[in-house]
């Protein structure tokens, strides 16, 4: 542009410098030539300098922001589909590694958006969404807490990570010597498998000693084995089956042994976070032996039983069970359990146990109501 302003400068000057040299009349109209030639490159000048100034604009112009801007987008959209990606192979894995689930509440909806982001190798995912997604797997909630209208997947067969989890030995017991000589032994066994997820398995044993050892005492005072084994299988986190077998052989009671068979129809009447009560009932076929006949009888029945379970605090629970046993032969039994159990150390528990044993009939000499009252420190896993 300065070149150009040079230019006519030098062109004017020649010309003003030739306009001399001529008369006075062919100056002037040679003088009003080179003013209309001036104005004409000043016209053109300023038509450049436009063109100049559009160019500049075009170059400030939105469109390479908004270019810029695409491309930056396009980056934060495949970041957060890698973020997601990389959440749904965490999820996987988790699962590989059977990682104990809850299997009544599988959010299908979450799931679907999941496989949705997996598969696509472009996915436009919003912020929200993202977050959504992540923390809907982090999170395994309730049934009818997210949503609910949520459809609920059944996945049953989840193999536990520890199937023994909840496995307690117990031991316990007091000898004393002189004025009282006697001797106490007491020992418990809480066996608890669970392989996978609707399946569990529960033995409980139990045995108590008590010896007189005075001279002239009665000695042995209690000689009592116990044995209940439970095995149940869930249709979902209320509903199931179980079957059971208890066996009692006390020496000094009116029956020899007991031995009942049991099954039927599981139901968890309430649930929370630290309790839960449920309750089974179902027919029964019960074996006795009474000790001082030695008569033997079979008899059909029916058999209920009622567990609760408080765990009040992380170290400390409360354990309520109840069990009947009614036949026909008008021989009912029953048996109430509550164990209150506290850490001591690590794995170390100390547990405090009253026991009920009832009968509708006891022969001669006999009472129908025994109690047993223990201390234990046991190790559970």
């Amino acid at each position: 542009m300065k070149m150009q302003l040079l230019i006519i400068t030098v062109i004017g000057m020649i010309n003003l410098s030739t306009a001399y040299a001529v008369s006075p009349e062919n100056a002037k109209i040679m003088a009003e030539k080179y003013r209309a030639l001036a104005e004409s490159y000043n016209k053109l000048a300023q038509e450049y300098e436009m063109v100049v100034k559009n160019e500049d604009m075009l170059n400030k112009t939105p469109a390479l922001t908004i270019k810029q801007k695409a491309t930056d987008d396009a980056k934060k959209i495949q970041t957060k589909e890698l973020k997601v990606q990389q959440q749904n192979k965490d999820i996987q894995s988790q699962a590989n590694d059977s990682t104990p689930l809850n299997p009544w509440s599988v959010e299908l909806e979450t799931q679907k958006e999941i496989n949705n982001v997996t598969k696509s190798p472009v996915h436009t995912v919003s912020e929200n969404q993202s977050k959504r997604l992540i923390g809907l797997s982090e999170l395994i909630l309730p049934e009818g807490i997210m949503d609910d209208n949520i459809e609920v997947q059944k996945i049953p067969n989840i193999t536990v990570v520890v199937p023994w989890k909840g496995t307690s030995f117990g031991l316990g017991g007091s000898i004393v010597t002189g004025n009282s000589a006697a001797t106490n032994y007491n020992a418990n066994a809480n066996i608890s498998y669970n392989p996978i997820i609707p399946w569990e398995n529960t033995l409980v044993m139990s045995y108590l000693y008590n010896r007189d050892d005075m001279s002239g005492g009665k000695g042995v005072k209690t000689n009592k084995f116990q044995a209940l084994g439970t095995t149940s299988w869930n249709f979902d986190k209320n509903n199931g089956l179980y079957a059971s077998l208890n066996y009692l052989n006390d020496q000094l009671d009116t029956y020899t042994y007991l031995l009942t068979e049991s099954f039927g129809y599981k139901r968890q009447l309430y649930s929370r976070h630290n309790m839960s009560l449920n309750t089974t009932l179902g027919p029964s076929l019960t074996q006795s032996k009474i000790k001082e006949s030695g008569e033997f009888a079979n008899a059909l029945g029916a058999q209920n039983t009622i567990n609760y379970v408080w765990n009040f605090t992380d170290a400390s629970s409360f354990k309520q069970n109840f069990l009947v046993n009614w036949t026909a032969s008008d021989a009912t039994t029953y048996q109430t359990n509550s164990t209150l159990s506290t850490e001591l150390y690590e794995n170390l528990i100390l547990q405090l146990g009253f026991q009920v044993n009832g009968s509708s009939w006891a022969s001669s000499g006999k009472k129908r109501i025994n109690t047993v009252t223990s201390t234990t420190i046991a190790y559970t896993f």
